[in-house]
């Protein structure tokens, strides 16, 4: 699971006072992201990695000059994972009430500027299936989904129904969860399906992040601005 769905975050702390700097590592396996500020999932992503001030009665308490001193602390993504899951904060954590709003999500996704390493060319995801969520709190309502087929044809799962959809139908749902793989793993398990070949599973062998960057085309659609 951790192998496929799996990545880390990175911590960072930069003291204000002697520039030292404090990096820790945590474990993911989703990214939960709140809306409700956000028009896009790239506001929230941005809002996610913006840099926090601490100060005042938030001052840190730096381990290389030992002085409690104004800092700046900023998340990052430090490792990616092979598919993303993006999980969108529609419920309340008071009531459960759903924030039913829309909330742009492109069929391509760019998460290198929410990466530690900047500067490294895109790392671009594939929307593959969305979850959505009908009903007006966590306590009731009803979950149906939208899953891409390999060959490209997307379909609506609504309990036993199958239904082809379409791109435009599906990028206009009030996301609860959303599914991105990496293009480069996309691509191969096509690639696979076309050939007749059953489609290898994802594994800690495949390559990583930096080699998947390198099979990139800026001519590819999907490093294009998607259409609102």
């Amino acid at each position: 699971i951790h192998q496929i769905f799996g990545g880390y975050w990175r911590s960072q702390i930069k003291c204000l006072h002697c520039h030292g700097i404090s990096d820790t590592f945590d474990p993911y396996l989703d990214i939960a992201l709140d809306i409700q500020a956000a028009q896009s999932v790239q506001q929230a992503l941005e809002q996610l990695v913006k840099p926090e001030e601490l100060n005042g009665e938030n001052a840190y308490h730096c381990g290389v000059c030992l002085q409690r001193a104004p800092a700046s602390k900023t998340l990052t993504l430090h490792t990616s994972a092979k598919v993303l899951i993006l999980v969108l904060k529609r419920f309340s954590d008071v009531t459960g009430n759903k924030i039913a709003k829309n909330v742009q999500y492109p069929e391509c996704l760019d998460m290198q500027p929410y990466m530690s390493q900047q500067n490294t060319g895109p790392l671009v995801y594939v929307l593959y299936a969305v979850l959505v969520h009908a009903g007006w709190s966590c306590h009731n309502g009803h979950y149906f989904s939208y899953v891409k087929a390999q060959e490209g044809q997307w379909y609506k799962m609504d309990d036993a129904e199958v239904t082809a959809s379409s791109i435009t139908s599906v990028l206009s749902q009030q996301a609860y969860v959303l599914f991105y793989i990496q293009k480069s793993e996309w691509e191969r398990h096509s690639e696979s399906v076309s050939r007749g070949r059953e489609p290898r599973a994802l594994g800690a062998e495949d390559t990583d992040r930096r080699a998947t960057q390198g099979e990139l085309k800026r001519d590819h659609p999907c490093l294009q601005a998607p259409e609102l």
